[in-house]
């Protein structure tokens, strides 16, 4: 575990070491050795831009905890009142937690993203994969063409 905290160090720019996927979900290795996974903030934005009248995520469904998810596959959706989005794992393992924060009130997510975790996942091979996750100054670069992106996934 101590390798991959430092491997998850020297990947991060940030202090509080948060990876980004490809996926536009952001990943951050907490002190158990399970993985905190949230929505970047452009994510949300985004949606809330798009969608007419500017509320934003309206509601979120997730797969349950002990599901099993794979890197780069759904674990769950967002929605606003037209659009719907696809939450991909940046991590895979199984799930330990639901925030039912989340799941209750979802609108949190279009303030708060980027502060408020979705899932912690038990991650099953970690040391690997972060090697597929972008640091912060990799994910403001790709982030660039973010509007690109989603409205590849509408």
């Amino acid at each position: 575990m101590k390798r991959v905290m430092e491997m998850v160090e020297q990947r991060s720019q940030s202090l509080s070491q948060i990876l980004y996927a490809p996926s536009l979900t952001w990943a951050r290795v907490v002190d158990n050795g399970t993985v905190k996974v949230g929505l970047t903030h452009k994510v949300c934005e985004c949606l809330k831009t798009l969608s007419e009248d500017g509320e934003g995520i309206v509601s979120c469904q997730l797969k349950p905890v002990g599901e099993d998810v794979k890197q780069m596959e759904p674990f769950g959706i967002v929605k606003t009142k037209k659009i719907t989005f696809e939450l991909s794992s940046p991590i895979s393992g199984k799930i330990k937690k639901v925030n039912e924060g989340v799941l209750a009130n979802p609108v949190i997510l279009n303030e708060h993203s980027e502060e408020v975790w979705i899932v912690e996942i038990e991650p099953v091979n970690l040391e690997e994969e972060v090697r597929n996750l972008l640091a912060s100054s990799q994910y403001a670069e790709y982030s660039e063409n973010i509007w690109y992106f989603i409205r590849m996934q509408l």
